[in-house]
């Protein structure tokens, strides 16, 4: 963490773009904000536009802005991210979801430093910092043409990789209280300890929802334990049945990423009752991103 931590010091102090990428959950947004409030801009403000989430019909409005009547429901005028953004950042979440002509007008911006609204013959210059997150196959989007590879270079002037929570096993449990932290005070409780059969079960866990299972499944058990020490039985089955995930044993077959992260979808459908939107959000990726996800792994 402590590489992970000065790096994001020496980005912030640069107007550069920022790349970061990452599996689902690692982290990316969090990261971002962090790039953010440690630089000079700290002070203006952070936009954050949901790549996924843009409706293909309001994309260039929604980034660019329109002016009065530039469209039928266009009843006044109104300013695109950029520039609310002012000389604060925006920031990009998902960007390789843009559909590839969005991707062209994107491209003119950061080239240019200059937006224009819907409707306008006129353009303004814009001063915000652009940093953006994607998903850890991006050279593949990129490779496939679903991302346009002079894009990919102008947004990845300072690329800066997360590395999933499997990966960096000594975060887990300083991550873990810091997120017992957050819950106590919000909830203006006495914080409470894990014990220590709890703090290994969460140490041995693999995560295949990174940073953000985690942060879920504390935030469950601190309220299971109701001010009480966080013991094994306030957290969730899955997290203390490590044979299922991690067979032990040095001839014993271990699941592939695909097949744990099969597993940690079905759990959060299971546990969302089968509601797609909450499972989405608990997952932390957009409807279509889970539909696809579904389909993938046969998850009808």
């Amino acid at each position: 963490m402590r590489d992970l931590v000065d790096t994001i010091r020496r980005f912030a102090a640069t107007d550069a773009n920022v790349l970061i990428a990452g599996e689902t959950g690692a982290g990316k947004n969090a990261i971002a904000r962090e790039l953010h409030v440690r630089g000079p801009r700290a002070r203006r403000p952070f936009v954050t536009v949901d790549c996924a989430a843009l409706s293909p019909s309001l994309i260039d409005s929604e980034l660019f802005g329109h002016e009065r009547g530039a469209y039928t429901d266009a009843i006044a005028a109104r300013p695109g991210r950029f520039e609310m953004a002012g000389g604060g950042t925006v920031y990009l979440d998902a960007v390789t979801e843009l559909p590839l002509e969005a991707q062209g007008k994107l491209l003119r911006i950061v080239e240019e430093k200059r937006v224009e609204r819907l409707g306008s013959q006129t353009s303004v210059t814009i001063g915000a910092r652009i940093v953006s997150s994607v998903d850890a196959c991006i050279e593949d989007a990129v490779r496939v043409g679903r991302f346009r590879h002079d894009l990919y270079h102008r947004l990845r002037v300072l690329p800066l990789v997360v590395p999933p929570l499997r990966e960096r096993r000594d975060d887990v449990l300083p991550l873990a209280r810091h997120f017992l932290r957050l819950a106590a005070d919000a909830a203006r409780r006495r914080r409470p300890v894990f014990t220590p059969e709890a703090a290994s079960a969460l140490a041995d866990y693999a995560w295949p929802g990174n940073v953000r299972q985690l942060r879920h499944v504390v935030e469950r058990a601190f309220r299971a334990a109701e001010g009480r020490a966080i013991a094994l039985d306030h957290l969730p089955p899955e997290i203390l049945e490590p044979p299922a995930l991690l067979a032990e044993g040095p001839s014993a077959r271990r699941p592939t990423l695909d097949e744990v992260e099969q597993r940690y979808i079905a759990a959060t459908l299971q546990h969302a009752r089968g509601n797609q939107t909450e499972a989405a959000r608990l997952l932390g990726i957009s409807r279509k991103a889970l539909w696809e996800k579904r389909k993938r792994y046969g998850l009808d």
